[in-house]
Protein backbone atom coordinates (compact mmCIF):
# COMPACT_ATOMS: atom_id res chain seq x y z
CA UNK A 1 0.00 0.00 0.00
CA UNK A 2 1.31 3.42 -0.96
CA UNK A 3 1.95 6.16 1.60
CA UNK A 4 -0.66 8.34 -0.11
CA UNK A 5 -3.26 5.59 0.34
CA UNK A 6 -2.42 5.33 4.05
CA UNK A 7 -2.92 9.07 4.37
CA UNK A 8 -6.34 8.90 2.71
CA UNK A 9 -7.36 6.06 5.02
CA UNK A 10 -6.26 8.12 8.02
CA UNK A 11 -8.45 11.00 6.81
CA UNK A 12 -11.38 8.65 6.36
CA UNK A 13 -10.76 7.29 9.86
CA UNK A 14 -10.80 10.77 11.41
CA UNK A 15 -14.09 11.55 9.69
CA UNK A 16 -15.58 8.21 10.75
CA UNK A 17 -14.51 8.82 14.34
CA UNK A 18 -16.15 12.24 14.24
CA UNK A 19 -19.42 10.71 13.02
CA UNK A 20 -19.35 7.85 15.50
CA UNK A 21 -18.75 10.17 18.45
CA UNK A 22 -21.53 12.45 17.18
CA UNK A 23 -24.00 9.58 17.05
CA UNK A 24 -22.81 8.42 20.48
CA UNK A 25 -23.51 11.89 21.85
CA UNK A 26 -26.97 11.98 20.25
CA UNK A 27 -28.08 8.68 21.80
CA UNK A 28 -26.24 8.98 25.13
CA UNK A 29 -28.48 8.78 28.21
CA UNK A 30 -28.80 11.87 30.37
CA UNK A 31 -26.21 10.72 32.91
CA UNK A 32 -23.51 10.14 30.29
CA UNK A 33 -24.25 13.00 27.89
CA UNK A 34 -21.84 15.46 29.50
CA UNK A 35 -18.91 13.05 29.17
CA UNK A 36 -19.90 12.16 25.59
CA UNK A 37 -20.04 15.87 24.70
CA UNK A 38 -16.59 16.46 26.20
CA UNK A 39 -15.10 13.59 24.18
CA UNK A 40 -16.82 14.80 21.00
CA UNK A 41 -15.57 18.39 21.37
CA UNK A 42 -12.04 17.23 22.26
CA UNK A 43 -11.95 14.99 19.17
CA UNK A 44 -13.08 17.85 16.95
CA UNK A 45 -10.53 20.29 18.38
CA UNK A 46 -7.64 17.83 18.07
CA UNK A 47 -8.39 16.82 14.47
CA UNK A 48 -9.17 20.36 13.34
CA UNK A 49 -6.05 21.75 15.03
CA UNK A 50 -3.89 19.08 13.39
CA UNK A 51 -5.31 19.97 9.97
CA UNK A 52 -4.62 23.66 10.54
CA UNK A 53 -1.09 23.24 11.90
CA UNK A 54 0.01 20.61 9.37
CA UNK A 55 -1.84 22.34 6.48
CA UNK A 56 -2.99 18.88 5.35
CA UNK A 57 -6.40 18.96 3.70
CA UNK A 58 -8.70 16.74 5.76
CA UNK A 59 -12.28 17.52 4.77
CA UNK A 60 -14.48 18.47 6.56
CA UNK A 61 -11.76 19.65 8.95
CA UNK A 62 -10.31 22.81 7.51
CA UNK A 63 -6.61 23.56 7.02
CA UNK A 64 -7.53 27.29 7.26
CA UNK A 65 -5.46 28.04 4.17
CA UNK A 66 -5.34 31.76 3.43
CA UNK A 67 -3.32 31.56 0.22
CA UNK A 68 -1.78 28.87 -1.95
CA UNK A 69 1.73 28.97 -3.35
CA UNK A 70 4.67 31.27 -2.85
CA UNK A 71 4.85 34.50 -4.81
CA UNK A 72 7.99 35.73 -6.57
CA UNK A 73 8.77 39.43 -6.41
CA UNK A 74 10.00 39.54 -10.01
CA UNK A 75 6.93 37.88 -11.52
CA UNK A 76 4.12 39.85 -13.11
CA UNK A 77 1.00 39.92 -10.93
CA UNK A 78 -2.37 41.59 -11.19
CA UNK A 79 -5.27 42.75 -9.07
CA UNK A 80 -8.79 43.62 -10.20
CA UNK A 81 -10.58 46.68 -8.83
CA UNK A 82 -14.08 48.13 -9.09
CA UNK A 83 -14.53 51.86 -9.69
CA UNK A 84 -17.59 54.06 -9.65
CA UNK A 85 -17.81 56.83 -12.25
CA UNK A 86 -19.57 60.11 -11.46
CA UNK A 87 -21.35 62.41 -13.94
CA UNK A 88 -18.10 64.33 -14.57
CA UNK A 89 -16.27 61.18 -15.58
CA UNK A 90 -14.16 60.97 -12.42
CA UNK A 91 -13.41 57.48 -11.12
CA UNK A 92 -13.73 56.55 -7.45
CA UNK A 93 -12.34 53.31 -6.02
CA UNK A 94 -15.29 51.41 -4.55
CA UNK A 95 -15.13 50.23 -0.97
CA UNK A 96 -14.73 46.41 -0.73
CA UNK A 97 -17.88 46.23 1.45
CA UNK A 98 -19.99 47.78 -1.33
CA UNK A 99 -21.33 44.43 -2.54
CA UNK A 100 -22.05 42.91 0.88
CA UNK A 101 -23.06 40.20 1.61
CA UNK A 102 -21.13 39.20 -1.53
CA UNK A 103 -17.38 39.48 -1.10
CA UNK A 104 -15.59 41.90 -3.42
CA UNK A 105 -13.13 39.19 -4.52
CA UNK A 106 -15.92 36.68 -5.23
CA UNK A 107 -17.76 39.20 -7.41
CA UNK A 108 -14.55 39.90 -9.35
CA UNK A 109 -14.06 36.18 -9.95
CA UNK A 110 -17.67 35.81 -11.10
CA UNK A 111 -17.38 38.68 -13.57
CA UNK A 112 -14.15 37.32 -15.02
CA UNK A 113 -15.16 33.66 -15.27
CA UNK A 114 -18.97 33.38 -15.11
CA UNK A 115 -20.26 36.55 -16.75
CA UNK A 116 -23.56 35.81 -18.55
CA UNK A 117 -23.77 35.95 -22.34
CA UNK A 118 -27.51 36.56 -22.37
CA UNK A 119 -28.27 40.29 -22.99
CA UNK A 120 -31.16 40.29 -20.51
CA UNK A 121 -28.97 38.89 -17.73
CA UNK A 122 -26.23 41.37 -18.60
CA UNK A 123 -28.76 44.20 -18.25
CA UNK A 124 -29.84 42.85 -14.85
CA UNK A 125 -26.19 42.62 -13.79
CA UNK A 126 -25.54 46.22 -14.81
CA UNK A 127 -28.59 47.47 -12.91
CA UNK A 128 -27.64 45.48 -9.80
CA UNK A 129 -24.02 46.70 -9.73
CA UNK A 130 -24.94 50.33 -10.27
CA UNK A 131 -27.69 50.16 -7.64
CA UNK A 132 -25.45 48.54 -5.04
CA UNK A 133 -22.63 50.98 -5.77
CA UNK A 134 -24.94 53.94 -5.27
CA UNK A 135 -26.50 52.49 -2.11
CA UNK A 136 -23.02 52.23 -0.61
CA UNK A 137 -22.06 55.68 -1.88
CA UNK A 138 -25.13 57.29 -0.28
CA UNK A 139 -24.47 55.66 3.12
CA UNK A 140 -20.77 56.53 3.12
CA UNK A 141 -21.47 60.12 2.07
CA UNK A 142 -23.91 60.40 5.00
CA UNK A 143 -21.25 59.07 7.36
CA UNK A 144 -23.00 55.75 7.90
CA UNK A 145 -21.60 52.23 7.76
CA UNK A 146 -22.03 49.77 4.92
CA UNK A 147 -21.81 46.00 4.61
CA UNK A 148 -20.89 44.12 7.76
CA UNK A 149 -20.48 47.32 9.78
CA UNK A 150 -24.13 48.43 9.41
CA UNK A 151 -25.31 47.14 12.78
CA UNK A 152 -22.29 46.95 15.11
CA UNK A 153 -19.90 49.44 13.53
CA UNK A 154 -16.18 48.87 14.16
CA UNK A 155 -16.90 45.60 15.99
CA UNK A 156 -17.84 43.88 12.73
CA UNK A 157 -15.77 41.02 11.33
CA UNK A 158 -13.28 42.52 8.84
CA UNK A 159 -13.77 41.75 5.18
CA UNK A 160 -10.18 40.63 4.53
CA UNK A 161 -6.85 40.86 6.30
CA UNK A 162 -5.20 44.21 5.57
CA UNK A 163 -7.80 45.03 2.91
CA UNK A 164 -7.87 48.81 2.46
CA UNK A 165 -11.17 50.64 2.84
CA UNK A 166 -12.25 53.32 0.36
CA UNK A 167 -14.60 55.67 2.19
CA UNK A 168 -14.19 58.70 -0.08
CA UNK A 169 -17.23 59.09 -2.33
CA UNK A 170 -18.68 61.85 -4.53
CA UNK A 171 -21.76 63.82 -3.44
CA UNK A 172 -23.63 62.86 -6.62
CA UNK A 173 -24.61 59.34 -7.72
CA UNK A 174 -22.46 57.16 -9.92
CA UNK A 175 -23.51 56.84 -13.54
CA UNK A 176 -21.30 53.83 -14.29
CA UNK A 177 -19.25 51.07 -12.71
CA UNK A 178 -15.98 49.84 -14.20
CA UNK A 179 -13.78 46.84 -13.46
CA UNK A 180 -10.05 47.20 -14.17
CA UNK A 181 -7.17 44.73 -14.10
CA UNK A 182 -3.97 46.33 -12.79
CA UNK A 183 -0.79 44.44 -13.71
CA UNK A 184 2.47 45.06 -11.88
CA UNK A 185 5.78 43.63 -10.70
CA UNK A 186 6.26 43.68 -6.93
CA UNK A 187 10.01 44.25 -7.20
CA UNK A 188 9.62 47.09 -9.69
CA UNK A 189 6.85 48.73 -7.67
CA UNK A 190 8.97 48.54 -4.50
CA UNK A 191 11.87 50.17 -6.35
CA UNK A 192 9.57 52.92 -7.63
CA UNK A 193 10.40 52.15 -11.26
CA UNK A 194 7.01 50.93 -12.44
CA UNK A 195 3.38 51.91 -12.29
CA UNK A 196 0.25 49.85 -12.85
CA UNK A 197 -0.47 48.68 -16.37
CA UNK A 198 -4.25 49.10 -16.41
CA UNK A 199 -6.73 47.18 -18.57
CA UNK A 200 -10.49 47.76 -18.63
CA UNK A 201 -12.30 44.42 -18.16
CA UNK A 202 -15.97 45.43 -17.97
CA UNK A 203 -18.04 48.62 -17.81
CA UNK A 204 -21.66 49.09 -16.81
CA UNK A 205 -23.77 52.22 -17.22
CA UNK A 206 -22.88 55.35 -19.17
Amino acid sequence: MRLADIGELAKLGSFAMFLILGVRLAVAPEGRRRRAATVFIACFLIINSFAGISQIDNWPFTANTLAVGRGRVNSRSYVTRFYGVDAKGREWALDPLTWSPVFDSILQYWVESRYPSDPRQQKETAEFLLRKANEGRARLYAGRGIGFEKRIGPLHAPYWWLRARNRQVPPEPYVAVRLYRDRFSVAAMAAGSERYDRELIRAWGR
